[in-house]
Order: structure tokens, then sequence, then C-alpha cells
């Protein structure tokens, strides 16, 4: 009897420990493409971030090395990526979109908003500027986020059917600025007239100071999820890559790891399959269309 209870335990024993060892593996790699990330978070938030990001991966894989490797260029990282030196890239979906082929790509994960909703960009106006839509807009003074591909492309997606002119003719004057709440403040002060915005950073400005509603308003909108976008190579070991999303995705209900969302200004993580770059496909194309348009003129 005595040895079929030892028997038992030993059988269970070796279940458990089979059911709680991790994946090994040797080296990961992480590429962020920083100045979208600079643009959101301090460099000195985001490495506290960083740190404790990839202490929770350790949770569930067991790795040895893990690399961070921030890119200033596309192309770098586009470099990097093909040549199998990252196994983990981080960048604006257009970005990933314009310079990588899809087919490189698999499903990862990515960070929703602080509101909860959508970040999306908008094009917002000052109220007493008398623009009622994006055919009001000639000759107004404009502010861009700087290193910002999508806010480009998405204002010449909305000008050129109709100026037949890229916005830096559209407009009087362009300003650029690296963090999104002084683009609010540019708009606030009197300083110019349209702007192109996160949805997320106007409601939260909104929301500490309601008179930014009374004086400003959104004229049009680009579904984003996001500013950056997840995804793993595809050849990064499939097993391995399933439990890095799915430790991502414990993160929503784990007390300890709020403060990683938080530093990274993001509500929850999300599931990031490579079809979510589709819009952007799309965008791309019409842009192309248009570039075309206006070499004709």
């Amino acid at each position: 009897m005595i040895k079929k209870i030892l028997l038992i335990m030993g059988i269970l024993c070796s279940l458990s420990a089979s059911a709680t060892e991790k994946p090994f593996i040797n080296e990961f790699t992480i590429g962020f493409y920083f100045p979208s990330i600079n643009a959101v978070v301090s460099r000195t938030d985001f490495h506290i971030a960083i740190d404790m990001w990839i202490k929770e991966f350790k949770y569930a894989v067991n790795i040895n090395k893990t690399n961070v490797k921030l890119f200033d260029q596309m192309e770098k990282m586009k470099s990097a990526f093909n040549n199998g030196e990252l196994d983990l890239i981080i960048a604006p979906p257009l970005l990933i979109v314009n310079h990588l082929d899809l087919n490189t790509l698999s499903d990862g994960f990515a960070g929703t908003s602080t509101t909860g909703e959508p970040y999306d960009i908008v094009v917002l106006a000052r109220n007493d500027s008398k623009i009622s839509s994006i055919n009001d807009v000639k000759d107004k003074r404009l502010v861009l986020p700087e290193n910002d591909e999508l806010a480009k492309v998405f204002i010449n997606s909305l000008l050129v059917p109709i100026y037949h002119q890229p916005y830096s003719q559209v407009f009087r004057s362009t300003l650029f600025s690296a963090k999104q709440n002084n683009i609010i403040h540019q708009l606030f002060f009197d300083k110019a007239d349209v702007g192109i915005a996160f949805l997320e950073t106007f409601n939260l400005m909104a929301e500490l100071n309601p008179q930014i509603r009374d004086k400003i308003k959104i004229l049009n909108s680009f579904p984003i999820n996001s500013p950056n976008y997840c995804f793993f190579h595809y050849q990064f070991p499939d097993k391995i890559r399933k439990h890095l999303i799915a430790r991502a995705l414990e993160l929503n209900n784990s007390i300890r790891s709020k403060e990683i969302l938080s530093n990274f200004k993001m509500a929850t993580i999300t599931a990031c399959p490579v079809e979510s770059l589709t819009p952007f496909i799309t965008l791309k194309k019409q842009n192309k269309l248009l570039e075309k348009l206006l070499e004709k003129q």
C-alpha cells in the first residue's frame, strides 16, 4: 500500500514538474522604433518599464539573455529584422507596412489606451477658426507631431482629393511638436488652427481642462488601436511566441504589473494579429494613388 502511495505521489510530482516547466530560449532580442516611443514616454520611464517588462517575460519563458535595441531609422530596423537579429519589433503600424515584408511577421500584441477607447488619430480644429470641415483649411496654420508618418499620410489622404496639393502647400504654415499634449496646447492658445493628435491625448487633456472641448473640435479620425504594434519574426519558435503573448495578456490581471502599463501609457494589452494592419495597407495604397495624381499636376 505504501509503495502504491509513493508511486502515485511520484507520478503527481512528475506531472506537476512537467506542467510548470518553462520553455527555454538562449537569447531574445527586442527592437524598438524609438521616435514613436519617445513621443509617448520619456527615455527614463521607458527604460524602467522595459526592465520590468523583461522580468515579466521571464516568468513565462526561461530566457538566458535579453537584448533591447533602439532604432531611430526604420530602414535600420528593417535590415536587422530581415537579418534575423530581432525576435520582436515594436513600431508604428504604417511604418511596419511601408518598410517590412508582411510575410516575415507573426502575430503579437499591442497596448490599448488609458481611457479604454481606441487611440485613433484625429484632425482637430479651433472652433473660432471658421473651419467646419476639411474643405475650409486652406491657408490655415497646421501643427503636426514630429516623426509621425501616419499623421502626414492621413492628412494628405484628406487634402489631395480636394485641393490637389499636399498639406505643405495647402496650409499657410506648419509647426512640428515632439509631444502630443503640446499639439493640443498649440491649438488651445491660438498658435495653430488645425492639428493632428491622438484621440487618447485629446480626451485625457479635456478631462483635466473641460475648456479644451469648448475651443477645439474633431474634424476627422483614423482608427488605430495603439501608437505601436508588436510583431514577432515569423521564424521565432511558435510555442515560445504563444507563451510570451499569453504572459503579456496576463499583465491585464496583475496589480503588480499596472506600473508597467502606466509607464507605457497603456491600460491593457490586447492580441495583435498581422491582419490588424489591413487599414494601413489600404491607406498605403491610397497614398500611392494620390502621389501619382500629384505627379500629373
